[in-house]
Order: C-alpha cells, then sequence, then structure tokens
C-alpha cells in the first residue's frame, strides 16, 4: 500500500513539473500598451497549445502508473502466498440511493467508488490481490443518500460493517459482504411539518471461505 502511495506521489510530482516546463521559468511579460489588439487571439492559442500537452503528459504519467501498480501485483504476488478477494452485494434502492462504497485494510482505505446515480447491480470486487498470511481487518462502509437531499452535500445516511480474516499461505479467502435495507426517510411534507422523522435499517452481513 505504501509504495502505491508512493508511486501515485512520484507521479503527481512529475505532472507538476511537466506543467512547470511547459509554462516556463516565469510569467509571461506584460504586452506593452500600444501593442495591436490581435495579439490576445495569439496568447489564447498558445494556452491551448501548451494545456493539450500537459494533458498528453497527464495521460502518460497515468498509464506509466497503471503500468507499475501490475508490476507490484506481480512482485506481490511472488513476495506472499496467500489471495484475498473481497465482493460487495448490495440491495439498497428508492427511497434511497447508494452514493459511496468504501474497503479500508488493515486501516488504510483501499477501495472508494462514488455513484452518482444508483447503479442497477449492486455487485462490486473491492479488493483482489496477495498479502501476508496471518490476520487482516476488513471494513466495509455504505453512503446512500434520502430522498430531497441537497444535491453536492454529503451523503445522510451510513452503515459499516468489519470483519476479521485469516489469510493462510498458498491458500485464497474470499470475504463477501451483502447488505439488505429497509427504511423510511421523511418525505417532503414531513419535512415541511414541526416533527419530522424518520429510519434507516441496514443489515451488512459479513462472511469469508478459505480454499485452494
Amino acid at each position: 500500500m505504501a509504495a502505491r502511495v508512493w508511486l501515485t506521489a512520484l507521479c503527481l510530482s512529475g505532472l507538476v513539473l511537466a506543467g512547470v516546463a511547459l509554462a516556463g521559468p516565469g510569467a509571461p511579460a506584460a504586452a506593452p500598451a500600444d501593442a495591436p489588439a490581435a495579439a490576445a487571439p495569439e496568447a489564447g492559442g498558445l494556452d491551448e497549445k501548451a494545456l493539450a500537452e500537459i494533458a498528453l503528459e497527464q495521460s502518460r504519467l497515468r498509464d506509466e502508473l497503471a503500468a507499475a501498480e501490475a508490476r507490484l501485483g506481480v512482485l506481490a504476488e511472488k513476495l506472499f502466498g496467500a489471495r484475498l478477494t473481497v465482493t460487495y452485494r448490495g440491495e439498497l434502492d428508492a427511497p434511497f440511493q447508494l452514493a459511496r462504497v468504501e474497503l479500508w485494510l488493515d486501516g488504510a482505505l483501499t477501495y472508494a467508488q462514488d455513484f452518482q446515480r444508483p447503479p442497477s447491480v449492486q455487485l462490486l470486487q473491492l479488493f483482489d490481490g496477495h498479502l501476508p498470511p496471518g490476520r487482516h481487518l476488513l471494513l466495509v462502509r455504505v453512503l446512500a443518500r434520502g430522498p430531497g437531499e441537497p444535491e453536492g452535500a454529503p451523503p445522510g445516511y451510513l452503515a459499516g460493517s468489519g470483519l476479521a480474516v485469516h489469510l493462510r499461505e498458498g491458500a485464497v479467502t474470499r470475504a463477501r459482504f451483502e447488505a439488505e435495507q429497509d427504511g423510511d426517510p421523511p418525505d417532503t411534507d414531513d419535512l415541511a411539518g414541526e416533527a419530522p422523522e424518520g429510519s434507516w435499517d441496514v443489515d451488512i452481513e459479513a462472511s469469508f471461505t478459505t480454499g485452494r
């Protein structure tokens, strides 16, 4: 995990350096007061070209990061003989909307996906990789929005479930999280009244099996 963070930081640093190289060592000098008005479109064209080059450099760095992560996965497979897969299946539906799913592995955020629209099938592969044998802690967090929540506001509903898994050398451990929802959020009439009330009940069942 630390290696992935280090690789991400390295790529971001490269992107910043690329932007500095394209922009030049200093800010462009101001145009003279008597400069012709035709110079403005030319400057705009240069800006668009520089932005295009930065975008290409960003794409290249992103590809390099993906390749480095793939090499890191191969290295982890060679170093560690225990494999872990984590899946999530949810049944969160109207009037709630699934907004985000997270996986925390041994206290570090390993997976996160945001949803602008609720997915029709809530089946996600949260993790598939090799780890040192032994005990590891998993935490899945599910965030949802209720009806009428402001656009852009943080999701108002949160549920989570933790699970300790025990990995074995040369074996595959499969962890599963399954969420079922029930509840009655306040509707528009409730919110307009003096005593709104509501509920959200989510049951997340977590389990794991180990095999070859």
